[in-house]
Formats: C-alpha cells, structure tokens, sequence
C-alpha cells in the first residue's frame, strides 16, 4: 500500500516570484515603497492577522478601497510569475513516487483568485484557498469573508487532513513569511514536516529545512532525504532521471545571533 502525505504550499514567494501585493498595486497607481510603508503600518498596529495586510488594504485603505474588482485580481494573477519548474513540482507529487503519494494543495494569504488565476491549468481551482471577499453586483471587492492568513490556514490544514484522510505526521507545509508562521508551528508540533523557502530570522527555528532556490523543485530535496531516505547520490540520480539535472547544491546551517 501507498504511503499517502499532505503536501501544502504557500503561493507568495513560494511558488511565485512576485508578490501578488506588489503587481496589485502597481495596477491602481501605488508605488512599491508606498505600498510597503502600508503594510508595515498595519503590521505596528496589529489589526490583522500576520499577512492579512494586504486584504485588509483591499476594503478600508482609500489608494484600494472600491476599486478591486474580480476581474482586476484575475489580471494580477496572470501577471505573477512562478518560480521555474513549479508545473513539474505540481505533477512529480501528483503522480507519485517511490511508493508515495501526495495530494497537492496550495494556501495563501492573498486574494484567492489571485493564485487560481496563476496556478490555472496546473492545479484544480478546489485545491487553490485564499482571502475571500464579499462583492457587490459590480463584482468590486466590499468587504472579507474569509482571510487566509494566520490561524486561518491552521483551520484549513485541519480540514485538508480529515477530508484527504492523511495522519497528522504525515504533513508537508511549505512557506516563507509571516502567514506562515501559525501553520507551520501547528503542523510542527504534530510531528509534521515544515520548509522554509526563506532565510526570514523567525522562520529558521520551527522548519525542518530551509531551501533557497529560484527553481520550484528544489523543496523536492528535503522530501527525499529527510522522509524519503534517500542518499545524496540517489537524489542526483532522481533528479538527472527526470531531465533536472542540479547545478549547485551548497549546504549550510544558519544561525542568526545578536550579541551586546
């Protein structure tokens, strides 16, 4: 019998290059330093969820508010590029292999149509969760439903776990921020396995491994050394096999210190 794992990934800097916030914006006239001087405004104030910034921005900040619509979201998802490779990540773990399965869902902080727009044609728009608004009959964004940051995606994961039948241990998540923080800890704390895509300071201490690459497979390497057991050697090989062939594979430990 197949070993069966939940593999969940964040979209953001995850899968994507850009920043879905970023493209947004761009969109409606709002420079990069103004948005993020937004986003660290909200962040001091803590009205949000971590990485519920940019959905909160989206029904109250005045450069957003009323003027987002669905169709505006669909575009900025066509914009966003994807790391290299993600449409080979998304159907190497469909498939399967070595005995293992892995159902393949994505959960993100940003509007939900965003990474569907984005992942369309590679992945089923019910594997795809995000912010979810409220909109008018102009089909512009009034208000959330649903944010998908913070606990939120705990809630989501929980989910994912009893509708795919999959022990608590037998979790992947995949993130680089601060939505990620939660789950990650959540999934953690059963034992799961966490990765970080990021050298973000807080992230290092509650992932199993921190992977650095612009190429999507590369979170490949942790599932077959770490769960997988496989050597270095056999890695390589799994990836020549596939026509990937890698390049550089550089390892080292991370440690943030500040000393007085």
């Amino acid at each position: 019998m197949k070993r069966k794992y939940l593999f969940i990934s964040d979209f953001d800097k995850t899968l994507s290059i850009d920043d879905a916030g970023v493209i947004l914006s761009a969109r409606l006239g709002v420079s990069v330093n103004d948005f993020l001087i937004k986003i660290e405004d909200i962040k001091k104030k803590n009205i949000t969820q971590l990485g519920g910034e940019l959905a909160h921005l989206i029904v109250n900040d005045p450069a957003y508010k009323g003027r987002v619509t669905k169709d505006l979201l669909y575009q900025t998802g066509k914009e966003t590029k994807l790391k290299k490779n993600v449409p080979d990540l998304i159907k190497l773990l469909s498939e399967g292999f070595n005995d293992s399965v892995f159902s393949f869902y994505v959960l993100s902080a940003a509007p939900q149509e965003i990474p569907q727009s984005a992942l369309e044609g590679l992945l089923p728009t019910d594997h795809i969760f995000g912010s979810q608004f409220i909109f008018d009959n102009n089909n512009i964004a009034v208000d959330i439903e649903r944010t998908g940051a913070g606990h939120a995606k705990v809630a989501t994961v929980d989910m994912l776990k009893a509708k795919e039948k999959i022990p608590r241990h037998r979790i992947i998540y995949v993130g680089d921020g601060a939505s990620d923080v939660h789950v990650m800890l959540h999934v953690l704390s059963y034992k799961g396995y966490t990765i970080s895509v990021s050298l973000s300071p807080y992230m290092g201490h509650i992932c199993r491994r921190t992977i650095v690459s612009e190429n999507a497979l590369s979170v490949l390497i942790p599932i077959l050394e770490d769960i997988l057991k496989y050597e270095e050697g056999d890695v390589r090989k799994f990836f020549e096999e596939r026509h990937h062939i890698i390049q550089e594979w550089d390892k080292a430990k991370t440690e943030w210190v500040d000393l007085d």
